[in-house]
């Protein structure tokens, strides 16, 4: 008897007590369950409306409480007991060493998620801070990747969007060097025909009527070339304004603030683009009316 008392430190009595308190910590936990699987019951018993007068005249119990108790039994019931009609444990999960507070905490945890967060941080030795703390680590980690993976989704719709935009441009732009070629194929033609005129007749009405033809072309030329020129601009900014349209559409559902913002920096740039169109090009103001009457006062 000497030799035990001589044996017991404070190390060793330190792990009893929390032996004891692990062990009162599950046998709460299977209490909790027990009390959450009965309110259950209950509740799916009483008429609609009767849930809240119920918990508070016949087991003193709030709203709060009650839904926490039902919601231990509901993630917990079917691995921490065997049956419904027995109080024995099951040894068949990870959870089956919970005590009633680390239940709780890992309450944030989906259930699919749960077993193996218990296994990767030894749940069972954590104090409550410490479990705390991890719980708090982990959903922060998973809203960074999730934030990462819907900047991901954004810059990938962005360089497909870039992709198409290319690809277009590029297109345009092998049209109007077909078209622009074309043209010059027909001015060409008409300038050969005109130095072959001047060659074999050398009229001076034939002349003027090639030349004629000649300017005429060039004008028609000009003018196509000009108008291929506009197409290709005033379908880019339709283009680029539709895919400015779409891109503060996805954004508005990721972060609204930065949609915002350059919502209102796209306005202000058309805003002013609207009132440069109004008046160009811009008229150019002299000094000569001040200079003219200055002269006739003078």
């Amino acid at each position: 008897m000497k030799d035990l008392i001589t044996d017991r430190t404070p190390l060793v009595i330190a792990a009893e007590i929390k032996t004891i308190r692990h062990q009162t910590g599950k046998i709460l936990l299977a209490g909790a369950i027990e009390i959450g699987r009965r309110l259950k019951e209950a509740k799916d018993l009483l008429p609609y409306g009767e849930w809240g007068k119920w918990l508070k005249e016949s087991v003193s119990y709030s709203q709060r409480t009650a839904d926490r108790l039902m919601q231990l039994y509901e993630e917990y019931g079917s691995k921490l007991l065997a049956s419904p009609d027995t109080d024995s444990l099951s040894d068949s999960s990870p959870v089956t060493n919970l005590t009633y507070t680390q239940a709780l905490i890992l309450l944030g945890i989906p259930e699919e998620e749960r077993e193996e967060f218990i296994a990767e941080h030894d749940v069972e030795s954590m104090t409550r801070v410490e479990l705390q703390q991890a719980v708090k680590d982990r959903d922060q980690a998973f809203q960074e990747k999730k934030d990462l993976q819907n900047a991901l989704i954004l810059k990938s719709s962005e360089l497909a969007q870039l992709t198409t935009q290319t690809q277009s441009l590029e297109q345009q732009l092998n049209d109007y060097k077909s078209k622009y070629s074309a043209e010059q194929e027909k001015v060409t033609l008409k300038q050969r025909e005109l130095e072959a005129a001047k060659e074999e007749v050398p009229s001076a009405r034939k002349i003027a009527e090639l030349e004629e033809m000649l300017k005429t072309a060039e004008t028609k030329s000009s003018v196509r070339t000009t108008e291929a020129q506009f197409n290709i601009h005033r379908d880019n900014m339709i283009k680029a304004y539709d895919e400015l349209l779409k891109m503060l559409t996805v954004l508005d559902r990721t972060d609204s603030k930065m949609k915002e913002k350059y919502r209102e920096t796209a306005s202000t740039i058309v805003e002013n683009m609207a009132k440069t169109l109004k008046v160009w090009p811009p008229v150019i103001r002299t000094n000569l009316s001040i200079d003219t009457t200055q002269s006739e006062r003078g």
